[in-house]
């Protein structure tokens, strides 16, 4: 998985794009990252993680994947 195909990946999440698999977000949260997106697994992992599923959290958690793929875009 490169920088574009987490991207994409936190868009499905969100529902910005079909086919969202229904364990992407475990696979990717569960399983060690590519070094340079170590660093994004575990900031999500941190700040995201826990708050799924809450549904006061819910625009905390969007704004902080949004935000995580523009980072992600703009450093690819």
């Amino acid at each position: 998985m490169n920088k574009a195909e987490l991207a994409s990946m936190l868009r499905r999440f969100i529902g910005d794009e079909a086919n969202r698999d229904d364990w992407e977000w475990d696979d990717f949260v569960s399983v060690r990252a590519e070094p340079d997106l170590e660093p994004y697994r575990l900031r999500l992992m941190k700040d995201v993680h826990p708050h799924l599923g809450k549904k006061d959290m819910a625009e905390q958690v969007e704004a902080i994947l949004r935000n995580t793929i523009k980072e992600l875009e703009d450093t690819a």
